[in-house]
């Protein structure tokens, strides 16, 4: 795949495209990339704003299990 096709992902994190092709479409994913989205560690410097970006479209497209990113799951647990 030529440079001018490839995702921010891809270019300049090969190593994070590769997990995310490892991990997409199982049980594993979600953990994967909210451990990208969300800063766990704390003092991160986090991603710049195309890959951020990208990483937070891929993780609006998972069908994910509740947990506790998701406020619907959060709202219900107050009822």
């Amino acid at each position: 795949m030529g440079a001018e096709n490839k995702s921010a992902i891809e270019s300049s994190y090969p190593h994070v495209a590769e997990g995310l092709c490892k991990f997409w479409g199982s049980e594993q994913c979600q953990d994967y990339l909210e451990g990208l989205v969300f800063d766990q560690r704390g003092g991160r410097q986090g991603f710049p704003p195309d890959v951020s970006a990208e990483l937070l479209f891929l993780y609006n497209l998972l069908d994910r299990k509740p947990g506790k990113y998701d406020i619907w799951h959060e709202a219900d647990s107050h009822t």
